[in-house]
């Protein structure tokens, strides 16, 4: 059966998606809700700007939920790598109490930076390691789309699934360590330096695994809503963007992730834009096949690639 995915062109209606979506459904009163974002290195412009998200804030409190927005830190070194630096990173991009109406609370325990080990039952994963204080009653995520050098495209599966992985839990999706020529001396599971051995198939396969295993979490009360704007080559990490492949297109809102992103990365091909081709994020990214993680977040029953898009 095809998953529905709401959609408007309007960037002003997510409030309007986010009802239309029935995402009320997700939230009960007394419910902590954690809005997952990606809060944008220093220097990058491309992310979600808190004024386009800041409608969202409101609908969960209308509804008696208590929002927060949370993200995970970064394995490698940067302005998001620890919780205090995070946090101010937020700040500084406008993720404020006074500007959205919510506080921000990072997602890693700073006193337990291997997060925590949660058992799951996938072909490559029987353990996942999560950053805990975003394992709250509810959940949005909340994904600007845009792409990947690894992974083609960045949306809501990599959002969820690399994005609240612990630090232990993102080097442990970049590893392929049956394949390392320096896995007998290697001590990165114990320092937790960044490791980028793992080729693009098999990080495209882990991130569907964590992302199923971070919803599984939640059961039915979680949502999520993409936004295809300032779509850039790559993803939010760096500190710099390029200008977008494709104008705006809008927003979109499921409860399947998988459709979602299918969604998306079909009106990005879709569109006209300054990249040429069928398939934009290939001519990009020729080496990184993104259907990958959707065909295996698919084998895995997280969702469905086939979709209903329903215009609002």
């Amino acid at each position: 059966m095809a998953s529905k995915v709401f959609f408007t062109k309007e960037l002003d209606q997510a409030a309007e998606l986010f009802d239309r979506a029935s995402l009320r459904t997700l939230i009960s009163k007394g419910d902590q809700v954690a809005l997952k974002i990606h809060f944008g290195e220093p220097g990058n412009h491309a992310y979600i700007k808190p004024e386009r998200v800041k409608p969202l804030v409101r609908k969960v409190r209308d509804l008696g939920g208590k929002p927060f927005w949370t993200d995970a830190n970064t394995l490698y070194k940067g302005k998001r790598s620890n919780n205090e630096s995070h946090l101010q990173t937020a700040h500084n991009h406008g993720y404020t109490m006074n500007r959205t109406g919510a506080d921000v609370i990072i997602a890693d325990d700073p006193d337990n930076v291997r997060g925590l080990a949660i058992s799951v039952n996938y072909p490559l994963c029987n353990k996942i390691h999560v950053a805990p204080r975003a394992l709250v009653q509810a959940m949005l995520v909340i994904t600007h789309f845009k792409g990947h050098e690894l992974t083609g495209f960045g949306g809501a599966l990599k959002n969820l699934g690399m994005g609240l992985g612990s630090k232990l839990g993102k080097l442990k999706m970049h590893q392929d360590c049956p394949n390392c020529p320096e896995v007998k001396t290697c001590k990165k599971n114990q320092t937790l330096e960044s490791c980028w051995v793992g080729s693009s198939p098999l990080v495209q396969q882990k991130i569907a695994e964590y992302a199923a295993g971070i919803a599984a979490q939640f059961k039915s009360k979680i949502g999520f809503i993409s936004f295809i704007t300032d779509v850039s080559e790559n993803c939010d990490c760096y500190a710099h963007n390029s200008a977008p492949i494709v104008p705006d297109i809008g927003i979109l809102a499921s409860f399947d992730p998988v459709a979602l992103d299918q969604a998306c990365v079909d009106l990005v091909n879709q569109s006209e834009g300054r990249i040429k081709g069928p398939d934009k994020f290939r001519t990009i990214w020729p080496e990184a096949d993104w259907s990958i993680q959707l065909k295996h977040a698919e084998s895995i029953d997280l969702g469905s690639r086939k979709y209903e898009l329903i215009k609002i």
